[in-house]
């Protein structure tokens, strides 16, 4: 298995939406909600700064070389987002 994909299995297994700030994200004006491209769009866009120690996770399973370069945390942060993306898609917002 790649690094890449340890670091996805690893960041698959812990991401967890968050319902309580969909639920803040819906109670917000609708004009809000389509300025920001729907409730999926803006949890994904704002919420996802909440996964920090899910990607250190990641990246520490994934046993990168170098677990603090520039390039590793563009690559979990992009897996990141497609899983989040991913998970959202299940939910029926």
């Amino acid at each position: 298995m790649s690094k890449l994909e340890k670091m996805k299995n690893s960041l698959l297994s812990s991401i967890e939406i968050d319902m309580q700030q969909i639920e803040e994200i819906k109670q917000m004006p609708q004009s809000q909600i389509d300025f920001m491209g729907g409730v999926a769009e803006w949890y994904a866009t704002t919420g996802c700064s909440n996964y920090y120690k899910e990607i250190v996770q990641a990246i520490k399973s994934a046993e990168y070389k170098y677990p603090d370069s520039d390039s590793v945390w563009e690559k979990a942060e992009r897996v990141k987002d497609e899983i989040v993306r991913e998970k959202l898609s299940w939910i029926a917002l």
